[in-house]
């Protein structure tokens, strides 16, 4: 048991630091480290809440039923429809974005930067390899990340101590909160705790415990807290934010801006955010993989898995090739699918499955603290997470 708490831990942490990890510092710089780290706070608290929420709800209608099923139960077809598209947006932009960042890290890495088809070669061969990896099972996909994770941990507090000298506290306080940039900021921001579609797979992994789930999705999601202020304060004191803006959201740019022309130091941060994209491609494709699976009524056959990890992995691969260097962007479409998918599902299922627990005053498996106050709050977070992202 012991193992799997540790595999689901690494599941939801995974997950949620490739997120938005790497594009922090393009994407919220502008609003200084210090706001930044209270909207990371906030944005934690609001992620936290809500993926609590949706384990009470995964509790009570069946511990481990994907999206498609979940809300089906609760809210009928007209909820799985939403759930289904919400879903299925929200983990293609993911992948779309964590293909075309990978392509950046290795395009540069072999120096193939520079031709016209580098960054999208190195994005449809790293696609297709972590495709063989998802079409041999989950137990192959928990092994390579359980490795992937501890190497990026590992790598991450060597660079992170190795860069903590190169720290430019004027470079921390020269930047005045740009309160332009506030509204974009929130999508991204909330899309870096996208841990929330990875639920009913982790729920699996721990066949239904809801201690051990409660526990890894806590110290799942404090872990990429600690790690995004820490990234914040490294590189908006390494790098001057009027430098960082020219960089058009290039991942591969801004290692290279924090390495300070030290090979040593670039190739470990290189390593790092290879790993931090991995790890959370992981989390994404397996959870797109449960969720194609279980829409189209496939098996485990090779065939139908087959027929699973091409509907998963085509379009991805398609829209990095159309769209290369979309890293940022397509973090920020994704921030529309979070608020709907982990904001207000969660909580509009867990107000009726309250509703009719107390008409019929029966106890639930497992209950979030608050009320329908902290309900109602985070269902007003979500819809304005929404209107700043389309605006």
């Amino acid at each position: 048991m012991a193992s799997k708490a540790f595999s689901a831990g690494c599941i939801v942490a995974g997950s949620t630091i490739g997120a938005g990890m790497l594009g922090l510092p393009m994407a919220v710089g502008n609003l200084g480290f210090t706001m930044s780290c209270v909207l990371l706070v906030f944005m934690w608290a609001l992620a936290l809440y809500s993926g609590l929420l949706l384990v009470e709800v995964d509790m009570q209608v069946g511990p481990g039923l994907n999206f498609n099923k979940m809300v089906k139960s609760v809210l009928g077809w007209p909820g799985q429809i939403v759930a289904v598209l919400s879903l299925g947006f929200l983990l293609y932009a993911l992948l779309v974005a964590y293909i075309t960042g990978m392509g950046s890290i290795l395009a540069n890495t072999f120096h193939i930067a520079d031709s016209g088809f580098g960054a999208p070669v190195c994005s449809a061969a790293f696609a297709l390899i972590m495709a063989f990896i998802v079409f041999c099972g989950t137990k192959t996909i928990l092994r390579f990340n359980n490795v992937f994770f501890i190497t990026m941990l590992c790598a991450m507090t060597f660079a992170f101590f190795s860069l903590s000298s190169t720290v430019n506290f004027d470079n921390l306080l020269a930047v005045a909160p740009n309160y332009n940039h506030f509204m974009a900021s929130l999508p991204i921001l909330f899309a870096a705790y996208g841990y929330h579609f990875c639920i009913p797979s982790t729920c699996k992994i721990v066949n239904g415990n809801k201690t051990i789930l409660y526990w890894a999705i806590i110290g799942g999601t404090i872990a990429p807290l600690v790690c995004y202020v820490l990234w914040l304060f490294l590189a908006l004191g390494s790098v001057p934010m009027s430098q960082i803006a020219l960089m058009d959201g290039n991942v591969d740019s801004l290692i290279a801006a924090i390495s300070q022309s030290s090979v040593f130091i670039k190739a470990v941060l290189s390593v790092f955010a290879s790993f931090a994209l991995v790890t959370s491609f992981f989390g994404v494709s397996l959870s797109l993989y449960d969720l194609a699976s279980e829409t189209l009524s496939l098996g485990e056959s090779q065939t139908h898995r087959l027929i699973a990890t091409v509907v998963v992995f085509a379009p991805p691969i398609v829209a990095s090739y159309l769209c290369p260097g979309s890293f940022i962007a397509a973090l920020a479409h994704a921030g529309i699918g979070f608020a709907v998918l982990c904001l207000c599902l969660p909580c509009i299922m867990s107000w009726k499955l309250r509703n009719e627990r107390k008409r019929t005053n029966t106890e639930a498996p497992y209950q979030v603290a608050g009320g329908k106050f902290s309900i109602a709050l985070a269902s007003a977070c979500g819809i304005f997470i929404i209107f700043a992202a389309c605006v």
